[in-house]
């Protein structure tokens, strides 16, 4: 008769289709279906090692991973045994058999010594009884068996009557001993259900609450006492039931040259122990009573000491070489748990022990990629290790076991890492030397770059493969959370990716993917996210940009200033201005939850100088005039708080751009009046010498902008401290450019004075001499200039009246190359006629070159009455009789008659009677009926031309 488990096997074994299937096939189908079939699955799970030797460690690793993240578990399982390696059962049988035989002594034998080899690997087996536990239930069991056992010894051995009733681990913790207590603390805490996401019983968690303050407590007073135990030679009656008299109980009975159990705290407990006070920690701060400074770290900082300085059998081997690998990437993520930084000697240990090929070879993926994020984390890059781990992740085989998880953490290392170096090595001559574990060199650092970048591109190359051959569209990316996608961008910025790289599509995917999914976004994360962007100059796919934005709008209205601190959102302003200049103007949202946000009063007085001055600067250059919320930065700026730490650069960012604001609303005298005394406020602060060029041009700019002219010692002071060779050297072009042109702007302030200083009456202001060192410097830089930049320096140099040919033809010439590739505008081309005029050029040919462009018709569409008004006053000054452009100019007045001033008006009927032409009659009329309130009245010749030569000395 078939049996119901045949016949499932039968039914197993056809679904393997007709294909001829190998004898070893079919014995692990024959496996699985009777794994299946027994409830015995977690089988599969089981990793015990039962080392034959008197002084075998616990050692097994458990990898630091989210448990509750499916994407973040490791699919794949041992798939073989090793030979030799004894089950779970198996230890269970050997370690039964060993306490029933010390339980059945019998009082004959006291005077004899027992049979080693009976108990050679007794404590070998307590340590891997413990591990192959499977719930919490087991490790107790283990343990009250252990107790029980040991107390039945210590009766034997000191000759007293033993208890008939049962010890519960609560009675007797102490005859557990340090290291059976360290490990079963540890698996305790891997096993516990709350802790690790594992399955398990209430039964579990009760047990698991109770066991461990008590392990706790065992291993902590070892841990102070930090020498190991000392055994004494005669049995302590007061304290009978004691780890030190199972020992003296063990060695009467073993022999006294024997040693079967541990006494002090080797170092794989002292590892187990770290491990499991990082757990508890994370356990403490999901809870919320986490107190690091006076409850765990004093311990951690002990074990620290401990391993440091632990010497056993043989003083040449160190702690960490008594360590396997594995354990030791453990213990790495420990101290990184507890910010352990200034434990630089022993991971200086760790690391040299590591970097060694053989013990690297024994780490698989997560392994490699938790023991970077380490160091990195610790801020103690070691560069062996760095090397060494980059080097085994780029193996083939290696990578394609890595997960994304495993991957976004090496590269967000490596990058982190990398960054610390470069810190390092920039600052290396001011770090003393004890400050530091290791003397970095400069080729050295060049190699472990060349490595740690060709690992991030070989890692992220893996990232764009698919997840499961069967599935080629699901690819390992799609199982980054948003943290990951933000630190794999922020190492991208480290190492300067490339934006065309293919990654930043599906990046681009699959953040929108992630906004739109229920998973939950945190603001911290977006701004992460957009500041890479802006760092790699990469500009997303306009959706996935607007559904960003749009998230962190929803963060913003629904949690407040709760998850959206002042850092975060000035992150996330300055990022998408910088991506796009006019996204302000595209979301509305954006600048209503901002405004929301920074209209109550405790968010404010939150922010600090910085990041006031970044807000405003985001509205400004986003072209967001926001009255309220610029009187409110305002008033922010002028608290006193503010005032005390203020710095040169913030004031700077702040005077630029509300400057820039009020400007584009020039109707609003209010503003104007709240802008000059900002101008007060800060202006003392820019009155230093830490300033930075753009801080120093920035300001010039704003004070010429707004023709702020009460303070004229710190324009000249800014003018003097950018014209310092040092300075001009680290300034742009645009920089230089704009603090010319602010020279030549609040020259227009000395014009009472000019006639006087071209004399020698009357000193010059400082600005004019740093005026011209910048012009001079900018002849250099011509071939870098743009045509906005050449257009200004030409009419700085015109209202300055610098007149030295070897700096104002460069510029000409820059000008008519540009000019004869169509390049100006309106604007441009005028401003360069009037500041030929002013220059003293008589180059008709470079004149006609400007005046030729400015006749082209798109160009004429776009000028103004002013700027036709100052070409036709630029060739008035320089008499040139240019009818065509006369003509055109003309025709632009005309159009725009009720636009024109009587100034305009008159600078151009000047310039016509300079070169002999005759005006358009309806010209001089609008200038009569403006200037002199009369129409239709006819003047001759003489009569004009006293009229605008009394025009002309008055405007002179």
């Amino acid at each position: 008769m078939v049996s119901v488990n045949e016949l499932r096997w039968k039914r197993a074994r056809s679904k393997l289709g007709r294909k001829s299937v190998s004898s070893h096939c079919i014995i692990l189908c024959y496996a699985l279906t009777q794994i299946i079939l027994t409830g015995e699955a977690l089988a599969f799970q089981i990793r015990t090692i039962a080392v034959r030797q008197s002084h075998s460690r616990f050692q097994t690793p458990i990898s630091y991973s989210d448990a509750d993240d499916a994407d973040n578990q490791n699919p794949y399982p041992k798939k073989y045994k090793k030979k030799g390696i004894k089950t779970k059962q198996q230890i269970q049988i050997d370690l039964q058999h060993q306490f029933s035989a010390l339980e059945h002594m019998h009082h004959e034998q006291q005077h004899t010594t027992l049979d080693l080899s009976t108990f050679s690997d007794f404590d070998s087996n307590i340590y891997n009884s413990i591990w192959a536990s499977r719930s919490v239930t087991d490790v107790q069991e283990v343990l009250m068996q252990f107790i029980d056992t040991a107390k039945n010894i210590i009766h034997y051995a000191s000759g007293t009557a033993a208890s008939s009733s049962r010890q519960t681990v609560h009675d007797r913790i102490q005859l557990v001993g340090p290291n059976v207590a360290a490990a079963a603390l540890r698996r305790i805490i891997d096993l516990r259900p709350d802790l690790n996401g594992r399955n398990g019983s209430a039964e579990d968690a009760r047990i698991a609450r109770e066991m461990i303050p008590l392990l706790l407590q065992s291993v902590a007073r070892e841990i102070v006492h930090a020498e190991s135990l000392q055994v004494p030679t005669h049995f302590d009656t007061s304290e009978l039931y004691s780890f030190s008299n199972f020992v003296l109980s063990m060695r009467k009975l073993m022999g006294p040259t024997e040693k079967v159990l541990d006494t002090g705290l080797s170092p794989v407990s002292n590892a187990n122990i770290l491990h499991s006070l990082a757990k508890i920690k994370l356990l403490q701060k999901k809870n919320g009573t986490y107190n690091d400074e006076t409850i765990l770290k004093p311990l951690v900082r002990k074990i620290c000491g401990n391993m440091r300085g632990y010497k056993g059998d043989d003083d040449d081997v160190n702690s960490v070489k008594r360590v396997n690998p594995p354990l030791l990437t453990e213990m790495l993520c420990a101290l990184a748990t507890f910010d352990m930084k200034g434990e630089v000697d022993l991971l200086g240990l760790i690391g040299d022990r590591l970097k060694e090929g053989d013990a690297t070879g024994k780490l698989n993926c997560r392994q490699l990629s938790l023991g970077l994020w380490a160091y990195a984390s610790l801020e103690r890059p070691h560069l062996g290790v760095l090397k060494s781990f980059s080097r085994r992740l780029r193996k083939n085989n290696v990578r394609q076991e890595m997960i994304a998880a495993d991957i976004s953490r090496a590269i967000w290392a490596a990058g982190r890492s990398m960054k610390q170096l470069d810190l390092i090595v920039q600052h290396e001559s001011e770090i003393d030397s004890d400050d530091r574990s290791v003397s970095f060199a400069d080729e050295e650092i060049a190699s472990i770059r060349q490595d740690a970048v060709t690992m991030v591109y070989t890692l992220s190359g893996e990232l764009m493969k698919p997840k499961r051959s069967n599935n080629p569209y699901v690819k390992k990316l799609h199982g980054l959370g948003f943290n990951q996608i933000a630190d794999l961008l922020g190492t991208f910025v480290v190492f300067e990716f490339d934006s065309t790289h293919a990654i930043f599509d599906e990046l681009s995917v699959h953040i929108k993917n992630k906004v739109n999914g229920d998973r939950v976004v945190s603001a911290a994360d977006i701004a992460r996210i957009l500041w890479s962007f802006q760092r790699l100059r990469l500009v997303p796919n306009q959706r996935t940009l607007a559904t960003v934005v749009e998230k962190f709008v929803d963060i913003v209205q629904c949690t407040q200033s709760e998850a959206v601190s002042p850092k975060i959102l000035n992150t996330v302003l300055r990022s998408i201005v910088m991506l796009l200049p006019d996204h302000g103007r595209s979301m509305p949202k954006l600048h209503l939850a901002t405004s929301a946000l920074m209209s109550n009063d405790e968010y404010l007085l939150k922010c600090n100088e910085f990041e006031c001055s970044n807000f405003i600067w985001s509205l400004a250059m986003a072209n967001q005039y926001d009255k309220q919320l610029i009187q409110l930065l305002c008033d922010r700026m002028r608290e006193e708080d503010i005032v005390e730490s203020l710095t040169p650069s913030s004031a700077s960012r702040f005077l630029w751009s509300f400057t820039k604001l009020v400007e584009s609303n020039e109707e609003d005298f209010e503003m104007k009046e709240v802008l000059f005394e900002m101008f007060q406020s800060l202006g003392g602060i820019l009155l230093s010498t830490q300033l930075a060029p753009v801080d120093a041009s920035s300001s010039m700019w704003a004070m010429a902008k707004s023709s702020y002219s009460l303070d004229m010692g710190i324009f000249d002071h800014l003018a003097k401290v950018l014209a310092v060779d040092f300075m001009l050297e680290r300034a742009t072009v645009q920089q230089i450019t704009e603090a010319l042109w602010a020279c030549g702007k609040m020259i227009s302030f000395e014009d009472p004075l000019r006639e006087q200083m071209e004399f020698g009456e009357v000193t010059p202001p400082p600005y004019v001499t740093s005026g011209v060192r910048f012009a001079t410097y900018l002849v250099s830089k011509c071939d870098k200039m743009s045509t906005k930049d050449v257009s200004q320096a030409l009419w700085a140099i015109g209202r300055l009246k610098i007149t030295n040919q070897s700096i104002v033809s460069p510029f000409v010439d820059k000008a008519v190359k540009m000019a004869q590739k169509e390049k100006f505008n309106s604007q441009e081309l005028a401003n360069i006629v009037w500041a030929l005029s002013k220059a003293e050029i008589d180059d008709e040919a470079s004149v006609s070159c400007f005046t030729k462009q400015i006749r082209r018709p798109f160009i004429l569409e776009s000028t103004s009455p002013q700027e036709a008004a100052n070409v036709l006053y630029a060739l008035g000054m320089m008499q040139i009789k240019d009818e065509e452009t006369f003509s055109c100019m003309n025709s632009v007045l005309m159009g725009q008659l009720e636009e024109a001033t009587s100034q305009t008006i008159a600078n151009a009927l000047w310039a016509h009677d300079i070169v002999g032409l005759v005006p358009p009659r309806l010209l001089f009329d609008s200038w009569a009926k403006e200037k002199l309130d009369i129409v239709g009245l006819y003047l001759d010749d003489q009569q004009v031309e006293i009229i605008e030569r009394s025009n002309k000395e008055s405007r002179e």
